[in-house]
């Protein structure tokens, strides 16, 4: 059954009508008909099984049948703060790392950040940024759908960043850290945030500004890895170390 976000409060037995997008893509793209059953779900941990009873090329509306508990939501917590990059990389970013399992995306402007977007533009990406996630639960069965924000400068991050309980780890990559993630001696943090550079890096400045707000900079092996490669890279192994990867 195809799987379609849907944004309101879903109840068993209730008629309801797909958002815009979805019923576009249920009816023009997928070409569903009535009767034809999908899932739909709404960033609580059930899908909910919905049976087509009205459907035309701008409106689809169908009753809730049956709920089922969700099992493909990440256990593991984890927080990225990425570094802005290109349009799209930064899209690839973001629809691999729900795929991944990633709970909250931070966007950040870092001191060798390319990308600057003001107010208007950052409203608009955030929006576009948003439908990618959505589109990204769609296809790899999440129902609980990942939090991310406008972008921020880091002085405003650290201005807001909490002072962490013992069982939360927070790490920055540098390719010039003595630590890897194989060193760190946590054996099962609850939550954890993972800092990534632009394309230039972290400067050192900003690396020390992170050991102060208690993240750990660790490497992951000899060769430095691209803007993009790096959180995917770092987010297999989180959920290979504390997570759901077997």
């Amino acid at each position: 059954m195809k799987r379609f976000y849907h944004p309101d409060t879903l109840e068993l037995q209730q008629m309801t009508n797909l958002s815009d997008v979805a019923a576009h893509h249920a009816s023009n793209v997928m070409r569903l008909k009535i009767s034809d059953k999908i899932i739909l779900f709404n960033n609580d941990v059930y899908d909910y099984v919905a049976e087509i009873i009205r459907i035309n090329k701008k409106n689809v509306e169908v009753i809730i049948q049956s709920k089922i508990a969700n099992h493909k939501n990440s256990a593991l917590d984890i927080k990225l703060i990425q570094s802005i990059s290109s349009n799209e990389k930064m899209d690839w970013i973001i629809q691999k790392s729900v795929e991944l399992g990633v709970s909250t995306i931070i966007p950040v402007y870092s001191e060798r950040s390319i990308i600057k977007l003001k107010d208007d533009r950052a409203e608009k990406k955030l929006s576009h940024w948003k439908q990618i996630i959505q589109s990204a639960c769609e296809q790899c069965g999440r129902s609980k759908v990942p939090e991310i924000f406008v972008p921020k400068k880091l002085d405003i991050f650290w201005s807001n960043e909490n002072i962490s309980a013992k069982e939360h780890l927070k790490l920055i990559l540098s390719p010039l850290a003595q630590h890897s993630l194989n060193s760190i001696s946590m054996a099962s943090p609850s939550s954890v945030d993972i800092m990534i550079g632009p394309e230039g890096g972290f400067a050192n400045e900003e690396i020390i500004c992170a050991e102060k707000h208690g993240f750990i900079p660790i490497n992951l092996g000899p060769r430095i890895l691209r803007t993009e490669t790096a959180p995917l890279t770092m987010l297999s192994l989180l959920q290979y170390k504390y997570g759901d990867f077997v």
